[in-house]
Parts: C-alpha cells; structure tokens; sequence
C-alpha cells in the first residue's frame, strides 16, 4: 500500500519516477542478496532475455550487443547533476576496459584515472515497475546498475542518467528502443517498422488506384457491357482532366486577368 501511494505521487515527475523505480529495485535486490529477481511481469531466459507473463512474447535485447569484446554503449556522459563520470554498457556480452573486468557494466573517471565495474552478466535480473517498464538490473555486491528498458517504434536511444545520490552507489541508465518490445526481431537494431509516413502514405494511394481501376473495370466489362477504351471507369472524367487542369492552371497564375461577359451599362 505504502509502495503504491508513493509511487502515484511521484509519477508526475521523470526524475523522481526515476528514483523510485531504483530505490524499489535496489530494495528487492537488498532482499535477495543481489541475485535473480522473478517478476511475475517479466520472467528472466537469460542475462538478455525475459519473457512476458502475459504471453505478450520474449523480450531479447541480444540484436543490440557486441560481441568483440567491447562495450555497444561507450563512453556516455551522466545527465544527471553532480554525476561528473562517464559509462559503458554493453547488454548480454560481458566487456573489459581497465580495471573493469569482464563485466556488464563500466564507471569511469573522465580524466582518464580509475574506473569501477558495476556489475556482471551473471547477476543480471528482471524486475518491473508499476507501469509496466521492464527495469534490467547488475550487481557487482558493492555497486548496482539499473536499466531501464522502454519499448519504442523510433530508433533506438540510449541515456545515461547517473548516479542516484539518495540511494548510493546506485546507477541509472534507459534504453528506448523496439528491441525492448516483446516479441522483437533481430531487424529491431535498425528501429522502427523501416517505414516512413511518406511510404506509407505511397503504399496505399497505389493499392486504392489498383482497386479503383480493377474493380472499375471489372464493372464496366460485366455490368455495362462496356468494350476497348469505355472499360475504364469514369471515363468521361479521365478525358476531361487534361483540360480540367489546364483550365486550374490558367486561374491560379492569372487570377486578374480574366475577361468579364457582362456589358457595361
């Protein structure tokens, strides 16, 4: 109940939404010593994966890792204020930059001095908040790393939020992207449906011109009994056009200059 009220009174705000989601999976993860959380949201397949308790399909985020050894997401700056670090992050492949070793994710100085690990692939778990985000969270048993993962049709984004200074040694990162979304392909990599408006739009004036003109002349063929050049429906209208355009044309470049039939008086 407690969790519940908190939680509506915060919603408001992105940045406290933020908060309670850490502050929450941070709490649980106390609880559990750090290991496998199962949401009845979202139960965990493997360190990159988790299917949906709904049936709504699996999510897998392994389209976006690396696989060399090195981090997808590198080098990205807090948003959050004092966090004065930079981050990697590279989902289910761990990665090794300096003293990060073989790990999920990296804290590191920006002045080129220490970096710290912020958890490993093994102690990924899946939890989830109360409005449905997936959160995807690492341990490290000193430092916690907390994703947040929301599904998008737009190309994937990836922020790093900061350190959580309420919680401590608590770190927030979101992933926006379709592969966040159950039930994603490999091709969810390269965001969205592939299709702009502009092909939508292309899409379908060429499917109803086609059923305009198929049907049109199935009708005029069976119904009308129409033959040769009369088949095409409305034909009238397509004759028509040519003289209909030019007759638009002339009035939209030379609106004054039109002659008046009326006589003076």
């Amino acid at each position: 109940m407690f969790v519940s009220t908190y939680y509506t009174a915060m919603v408001r705000s992105e940045y406290f939404k933020f908060r309670f989601r850490t502050i929450l999976l941070a709490t649980v993860l106390f609880v559990t010593t750090f290991r496998e959380v199962n949401s009845v949201d979202c139960n965990a397949i493997n360190s990159c994966s988790c299917s949906m308790a709904d049936g709504s399909g699996v999510i897998d985020l392994s389209p976006l890792a690396s696989t060399d050894g090195t981090p997808r997401y590198k080098g990205y700056k807090a948003t959050q204020p004092p966090d004065q670090y930079v981050y990697d992050w590279n989902p289910c492949q761990p990665f090794t930059d300096g003293d990060c070793v073989s790990v999920a994710g990296c804290q590191s100085d920006p002045d080129g001095g220490d970096n710290y690990g912020l958890g490993t692939q093994d102690s990924a778990s899946f939890g989830s908040a109360d409005d449905g985000t997936v959160l995807l969270a690492y341990s490290s048993g000193v430092r916690t790393l907390l994703v947040t993962l929301t599904c998008t049709t737009t190309p994937t984004t990836f922020t790093v939020i900061g350190e959580d200074q309420t919680v401590g040694s608590t770190y927030g990162f979101e992933l926006r992207s379709p592969c966040a979304c159950p039930g994603a392909t490999a091709s969810c990599v390269s965001g969205g449906s592939g299709l702009s408006g502009g092909t939508v739009f292309i899409i379908i004036f060429i499917v109803t011109v086609s059923v305009y003109l198929i049907a049109g002349m199935l009708y005029q063929s069976f119904v009308k009994n129409a033959t040769g050049i009369e088949r095409i429906p409305n034909i009238g209208f397509w004759r028509d056009l040519p003289a209909l355009v030019k007759d638009g044309g002339k009035l939209l470049i030379s609106p004054c200059s039109k002659s008046s039939s009326y006589s003076n008086i």
